[in-house]
């Protein structure tokens, strides 16, 4: 970005730069004037000391009385000087007259705009008038008339925005070196404007973009879920021998069917909730809810898999857990999803379900003894499509863990959504398995049926699910 001349504006009487030729016609006018200025000025000032002089005291010491003229018209310089430069560019160089003045109050009205339309705007009908110019132009590309036109590049670090043409006077004349110098602070304002309008368009942009994606989305899951569900509903029929006897291998080659519409109907609802994410329109409808009573709606919905291995659910609530504030559906999302990873990488052993309070917030932990993840893994857990699989597991293993790679991203967002915090334990050794705690914050209104909150009346117990 154009910068500032260095100590333009710290010269007590700044050194005649001239780049035009009437520039010189300007500076003669101006140093002429000065001078008749500066001797009027130390005639005037000497006799009205004399005559002061004269009548406070008999006899005048002529050596003071020039001493103090001298010293009085020194003072006086820089405003003579000033007064001069402003009389003759009022006479002669009205299209100079106060021309940093005016630049002051383009740059503060520029503030003001932020919309490109009302920038070209300013530029075309304001400006012209303000620096008495014929044209303005706010171009991509430099203009190739350049006769006593001044084009300034708009940038922003090493972003180039365009360029600003101004030109020609209407009195003919071109830019001098101390307009071009007070150019460039409205180059500078121009380029910030310019840049906070891109910058705004590009986010308007954006948001666009993931307003349709979402839409896309939306509409391609509503057209898939309904033939999807038709082919699980059905299929399930046929595999369960409603509609007849049929042999094991072909119920085993239904039941691979319905598994894999299953699995295309989560990765739809995945894809959707994480685009909702991504784009901030995922809302939560939070109410007072007693966790104990979600986490006991969610168990049955992990009952079919944990059937299939030999791994035990056990549930650890703390007496008397009291209320939270939560979206109940995202919480028993949150939950199953934590309870179907755990069951996905645990073959044996157990899985344990705990929660209790700390502080003004609920905690919640999931323990597997399943395989574990690698130390050097942790950090990558929550990040979108990642499926993290140990060294030691075997290809078939990992057809079999197949998934989103999605499910503890949209975890993570969720818990965070509610004002709370997840992570994640493990040695990364088998058999030792991992723990997933999040967090909820208590909620400050009782339950709307009055009654207090607990796991099962009873104290911190532990229930079996087979």
């Amino acid at each position: 970005m154009a910068r500032h001349l260095p100590h333009q504006n710290r010269q007590w009487l700044s050194l005649p730069n001239i780049s035009t030729g009437w520039e010189i016609r300007r500076l003669v006018l101006i140093w002429g004037g000065f001078a008749l200025a500066l001797v009027f000025t130390y005639i005037t000032v000497f006799s009205l000391i004399y005559w002061f002089a004269s009548l406070l005291l008999q006899e005048v010491n002529r050596s003071l009385a020039v001493f103090t003229t001298t010293l009085l018209t020194l003072l006086l310089l820089r405003l003579l000087y000033v007064g001069t430069q402003q009389v003759v560019d009022r006479l002669f160089f009205p299209d100079t007259a106060n021309f940093k003045e005016k630049i002051d109050a383009i740059c503060h009205r520029l503030t003001e705009i932020d919309n490109r339309e009302r920038l070209k705007q300013f530029l075309d009908q304001q400006l012209p008038a303000w620096l008495q110019v014929e044209e303005v132009y706010l171009q991509p590309q430099p203009r190739l008339e350049t006769v006593k036109t001044i084009t300034l590049p708009l940038e922003m670090g090493t972003r180039s925005l365009g360029f600003l043409t101004i030109g020609r006077k209407h009195s003919g004349r071109s830019f001098g070196y101390s307009e071009q110098v007070a150019l460039k602070q409205l180059q500078e304002q121009v380029s910030l404007v310019l840049s906070g309008i891109q910058l705004a368009e590009a986010r308007e942009a954006a948001e666009k973009t993931d307003q349709l994606k979402l839409n896309f989305l939306t509409n391609i899951s509503h057209e898939l879920r309904t033939p999807l569900n038709t082919v699980i509903n059905s299929t399930g029929l046929v595999a369960d021998g409603v509609l007849g006897e049929i042999t094991e291998t072909q119920a085993e080659y239904l039941n691979r069917a319905v598994e894999g519409s299953e699995y295309l109907m989560n990765l739809l609802n995945d894809i959707l909730d994480i685009t909702k994410i991504e784009t901030g329109q995922l809302t939560l409808q939070p109410e007072v809810m007693s966790l104990p009573e979600v986490i006991k709606e969610t168990l049955p919905l992990v009952n079919n898999p944990l059937q299939k291995k030999a791994v035990r659910l056990t549930v650890e609530l703390e007496d008397n857990l009291p209320p939270v504030m939560a979206d109940r559906l995202r919480v028993r999302q949150i939950l199953l999803n934590l309870l179907s990873n755990a069951i996905k990488f645990t073959q044996e052993g157990s899985i344990r379900v705990r929660a209790w309070l700390r502080g003004n917030t609920v905690w919640v932990s999931i323990k597997d003894t399943g395989i574990g993840i690698p130390q050097e893994s942790l950090p990558l857990v929550f990040e979108d499509y990642r499926q993290l699989v140990h060294r030691q597991q075997l290809q078939f293993d990992r057809r079999r863990h197949l998934g989103t790679g999605l499910g503890l991203s949209i975890t993570r967002a969720l818990v965070e959504l509610h004002g709370g915090k997840i992570w994640v334990e493990s040695e990364g050794v088998p058999g030792r398995g991992s723990t997933f705690t999040f967090t909820l914050p208590l909620s400050t209104l009782k339950p709307e049926n009055g009654s207090k909150v607990t796991a099962n009346g009873k104290p911190a117990s532990s229930v079996r699910v087979s």
